[in-house]
């Protein structure tokens, strides 16, 4: 039972789930990065899904409920100013490494689909992204365990 909680909140957000494994379920290093891992990967394709299918359905609905308005000239804000900052200084690499840490899985992977969907690349630096911060993760909490035995 447990092993099905940690990969199904894993799925979701990912960073949160390792304390939780490691000292609730005590979890060793071995099952922390195999459970993990699984969740996260039904994460990234269950929301690859989701995400392509919301976004084919904004594209398809919303030209035709605003036919036949003018469109308005755009406004740059604060905030739009930032996404453009961030997208062209960082790019695919800064939604990887902010995806499981600052980031849900969720988002993160609907950011990549709608900046970056048409690389196939994409997916495999999501997954790479996702076992290199499970493995740091697991190490640190493992490490902060056996230094402070709760």
């Amino acid at each position: 039972m447990k092993e099905i909680l940690i990969i199904f909140f894993s799925s979701w957000k990912f960073a949160a789930v390792f304390p939780i494994a490691i000292y609730a379920f005590d979890m060793s290093f071995f099952e922390t990065i195999l459970y993990t891992n699984i969740g996260g990967i039904v994460g990234l394709v269950l929301f690859t899904f989701t995400s392509k299918g919301l976004i084919k359905i904004y594209d398809l609905l919303l030209p035709a409920i605003f036919k036949n308005r003018i469109k308005p000239k755009r406004i740059f804000t604060k905030r739009r100013r930032r996404i453009i900052k961030f997208k062209a200084k960082y790019g695919l690499p800064g939604i990887v490494l902010l995806t499981h840490v600052v980031l849900s899985i969720p988002v993160g992977v609907f950011l990549t689909i709608k900046y970056f969907g048409n690389k196939k690349y994409s997916y495999l630096y999501l997954v790479l992204g996702q076992v290199v911060w499970s493995f740091i993760f697991t190490l640190f909490y493992t490490e902060v365990k056996t230094v402070i035995p709760i």
